[in-house]
């Protein structure tokens, strides 16, 4: 695809100028653009939905199908890891890199992860903004405060839901912190995976509940009820009931008239003042190779976690804002565990929504070491027919033939098992970072992310304290067998939080709790990057919560809520 100019192709001076298209920087669009405020998107990935800025009621279908080949094995939605790739390490004791491939990458798209997630959006939890005062001094790990508390964030909360559309139970999880408002929706059919779970977690007095999803139950927003396909995670939805980006924030910005989005535009460097205190200017290239110098007032960073830190360091060897020394460091995933459980009879856990129950109990509770800090268990089926055949393929080395047929007929891998996977708080370190790869370079031959990451001792401890109880919930649902699957080095959650922590500190954080660079003026970042923790808990809707509360500040410095009224 070539480069497309969507929105008011009139404005030509631009009160924010949006490095992504993402969840967060849609969500910053949207609200700038309300109060009336010129934006310009810049996204280097295509535009799957046509007719964004058609101010028709009825949107065009998006570009998009439940194809497992052209969304799995053929990446339509990016980045494409042969040509722009991340790389490695679990130390530098490993050398320049182990690994050259995709880590967590989210797809580059307009919409960016939003158009291919699940859409799990649960909150976070008070105490999460809260664990460097509640957990002792543990070695290694640099766990901090978030600088905005539960109550801060409650309304912006709020907010996402209603725009995105969330359906959900409130009081149905046990452990649910207050909210001032129910659910936008309520939840939809739970599918008989999900039924069997919820019986079996309650047999060992544990509660299963509805996960709480941006996915319509009913008509919402003008657009249409879920049909309970099941070709949610890892596809975008071609009936638009999922509340992605494109559907919700971003149309409602391009529609505003106040909103310019750039498609195949990749931001290169941000350009700077001669004291490095300011921003004065983008440098991208367009789909045609073409470079382009964009400007506006202020800057923000949407583009992801790594992605951030690596144009920062793109834009300056020492990296834009970086007097604190922490700019690419604390990244932070989630800690990933899978059990499995396989039954006699056919489950179908490929029908309905991506995860139509979850578990709250594992969460745990900070300093209780009879509760150790984990996260959230979602529950759901496995993937499709073609990663079903390439796990047989490539862990148990069945190959094309009247073997891997009756496998496939049998439905072991697909239709007869049960997931569960609990995503843990993974404890920040600043050993843990983004910078730049000195050999591989892009197809724009950009020298690319490079990820050091390895596992602390404190999420893996939560991980064995917490794996025979998976096992049991999957014993008292009627599996037959049940296993772990083998832990991976890097957790595959495409959760990317921290690189460019925010705090009130200069010396220990980025950006302030506005989420404004300590050391630059007009530069903010809007996304996970800000995370001084992970939580365990999808970070999704709180990106697009902290996203809404960066742009609030944006208008209305000191007194954000304001901003809530359009």
């Amino acid at each position: 695809m070539s480069s497309q100019v969507l929105g008011n192709r009139a404005l030509a001076h631009f009160d924010a100028l949006i490095i992504g298209s993402g969840p967060s920087g849609s969500a910053v669009a949207a609200l700038l653009t309300a109060h009336g405020k010129d934006v310009l998107v810049l996204e280097g990935g295509s535009s799957y939905f046509e007719g964004l800025d058609d101010p028709a009621p009825e949107m065009p279908t998006p570009l998009l199908s439940s194809d497992e080949i052209k969304m799995s094995r053929r990446g339509l939605l990016g980045p494409d890891p042969l040509v722009d790739p991340q790389t490695w390490r679990r130390s530098e004791a490993d050398g320049a890199r182990i690994y050259v491939g995709p880590v967590n990458t989210p797809p580059k798209t307009v919409g960016g992860g939003s158009v291919h997630a699940d859409m799990k959006l649960p909150r976070f939890r008070p105490q999460d903004f809260r664990l460097g005062s509640l957990l002792p001094e543990i070695s290694g790990a640099s766990f901090a405060d978030w600088p905005v508390d539960y109550d801060a964030l409650e309304p912006f909360y709020r907010f996402a839901e209603q725009r995105i559309g969330v359906q959900g139970q409130a009081g149905a999880d046990p452990n649910e912190p207050p909210r001032s408002a129910p659910f936008p929706m309520p939840p939809g059919p739970i599918s008989y995976d999900g039924q069997l779970i919820t019986r079996g977690a309650a047999r060992l007095g544990y509660t299963a509940f509805p996960f709480p999803c941006g996915v319509n139950s009913r008509p919402y927003d003008g657009r249409p009820a879920c049909v309970e396909c099941g070709f949610c995670g890892g596809f975008g939805c071609p009936i638009k009931a999922k509340g992605s980006a494109p559907v919700t924030s971003l149309r409602r910005a391009l529609l505003s008239g106040h909103c310019q989005l750039h498609t195949e535009t990749r931001v290169t460097r941000l350009l700077m003042s001669a004291s490095g205190t300011e921003v004065i200017g983008a440098e991208g290239l367009d789909g045609d190779g073409q470079r382009s110098t964009f400007q506006a007032d202020r800057y923000v960073l949407c583009a992801n976690a790594i992605e951030d830190a690596r144009l920062l360091l793109l834009s300056d060897p020492g990296g834009v804002g970086n007097s604190s020394g922490l700019l690419g460091r604390n990244l932070t995933f989630h800690s990933h565990m899978v059990a499995i459980g396989v039954f006699d009879e056919r489950i179908h856990g490929y029908r309905g929504r991506g995860s139509p129950v979850a578990i709250s109990d594992f969460r745990g509770v900070a300093g209780d070491v009879q509760r150790p800090l984990s996260g959230i268990v979602e529950v759901g089926g496995t993937g499709g027919p073609i990663q079903e055949a390439m796990y047989y393929r490539h862990q148990l080395n069945i190959g094309p033939g009247a073997q891997l047929k009756a496998l496939l007929r049998q439905g072991f891998g697909r239709d007869r098992a049960i997931i569960m996977s609990l995503f843990g708080e993974d404890a920040p370190q600043g050993t843990n970072r983004v910078d730049l790869d000195p050999d591989i370079r892009d197809y724009d031959r950009l020298p690319v992310a490079r990820v050091t990451y390895r596992a602390h001792a404190f999420e893996q401890s939560a991980q064995a304290f917490y794996a025979p109880k998976l096992l049991d919930i999957l014993g008292a649902s009627g599996a037959r067998y049940a296993a772990i699957a083998p832990v991976e080095d890097l957790p595959a959650t495409d959760h990317q939080m921290g690189t460019l922590r925010f705090g009130t500190d200069p010396k220990r954080s980025v950006c302030d709790e506005s989420g404004r660079f300590h050391d630059v003026g007009n530069l903010l970042a809007a996304d996970g990057s800000l995370f001084p923790t992970s939580s365990g808990f999808n970070p999704t809707l709180t990106v697009v919560a902290l996203a809404y509360r960066v742009a609030a500040g944006m208008l209305f410095p000191g007194s954000p809520e304001r901003a809530l009224t359009k």
